[in-house]
């Protein structure tokens, strides 16, 4: 079975309920038919986006003292989350100087032009780039990738969805 790769807005949101995407996003993590699968980006994003927002959260009585990695490790099991990690690492040339970096860097670097999303929506669709193998589709809450699929399909062959798409 071929995965959905669940952008963080997603997994935020199915713990606050003043999110516009609460109940989509917790129709969607109950469609248990699905393979979620994330990067280590997401994973580092959920520690950024938590370290900020765990008090305005809705978590299981008893949790709310609990340390931000052990809520992650319950928000994976509870999403049913599964990391893909599928790093490489090139050489990149900018000007007369040669770095390495992360392919997904690489890749977003290549997109950012025609794309034209924010820094971490770009790594993210690099990153759903690198693991096309395993999954279906991105699926996103976010309008401005929903608004670029036909590009980034175009492009990179990802088909772009929302939960809506999964859910109905």
């Amino acid at each position: 079975m071929k995965g959905i790769y669940v952008d963080t807005n997603l997994i935020i949101a199915r713990y606050k309920p003043e999110d516009p995407l609460y109940v989509l996003a917790n129709r969607l993590f109950k469609a248990r038919n699905y393979e979620f699968i994330i990067s280590p980006i997401t994973l580092t994003e959920l520690y950024s986006v938590l370290s900020r927002v765990k008090i305005h959260i809705s978590i299981p009585e008893g949790m709310e003292n609990i340390d931000i990695p052990t809520l992650i490790e319950f928000i994976l099991e509870d999403c049913n989350l599964k990391i893909v990690s599928k790093t490489r690492i090139v050489t990149y040339q900018i000007g007369k100087e040669r770095i390495k970096i992360p392919l997904e860097y690489y890749i977003a670097l290549s997109i950012a032009d025609k794309i034209k999303l924010r820094t971490l929506d770009l790594i993210h669709i690099a990153y759903a780039y690198l693991i096309k193998d395993r999954i279906k589709a991105f699926v996103t809450g976010d309008n401005e990738i929903i608004d670029k699929q036909e590009t980034i399909f175009h492009m990179l062959g990802i088909k772009v969805i929302s939960p809506q798409d999964i859910v109905n």
